[in-house]
């Protein structure tokens, strides 16, 4: 019996890890109603103390408009010192704007291709194969929702949830 006794044990401590994970997962509404004044001060605490970097001013002319037409290029810029030029899975970045949301401003990578660019022979032929995808590497962050206090409407909470990021690309195999 000591090896079914081991077997619950290691179900029970992997049931209380998932447990744990669902739980930060969820939304966590951050106690207080607070003005629109000091709202924004608020949501600057709170993501500093979970280490998110609060001090970032976007300079939205750097970037393209989100939605916006891409096109894929069809040549690789090898000598430039940008990943996202170099790479078989080219991207550009956007920003994301969410009234209400802390950050408010957030920079995504947005995938040019739909196939990957791959030099074909000796020549250097450059081509988008479908053999391939371009696919988003995406990374959790945390954000905060403004909401209305039920109990003051003129005042708001902070919700954190989680949004995953799409912060490069890369190439895979496409699914047959």
């Amino acid at each position: 019996m000591p090896g079914l006794f081991k077997i619950m044990q290691t179900l029970l401590l992997l049931g209380l890890v998932i447990a744990k994970c669902t739980w930060t997962l969820e939304a966590h509404k951050y106690k207080g109603c607070f003005s629109a004044e000091k709202l924004e001060d608020r949501a600057l605490k709170i993501l500093h103390r979970n280490r998110y970097q609060t001090d970032v001013h976007i300079d939205e002319t750097l970037y393209h408009k989100l939605g916006t037409k891409k096109t894929c290029p069809t040549v690789l810029r090898s000598r430039s010192v940008d990943y996202s030029n170099r790479s078989v899975s080219p991207w550009r970045y956007s920003i994301d704007s969410v009234e209400g949301r802390f950050p408010e401003k957030i920079v995504v990578a947005e995938c040019l291709c739909e196939g990957c660019i791959i030099i074909k022979g000796t020549g250097h032929h450059e081509a988008q194969h479908h053999v391939y995808n371009s696919v988003p590497i995406e990374q959790t962050q945390m954000v905060l929702m403004k909401t209305i206090c039920l109990n003051n409407p003129e005042k708001y909470s902070l919700t954190s949830h989680f949004v995953k990021v799409p912060i490069a690309c890369t190439c895979v195999r496409s699914r047959i």
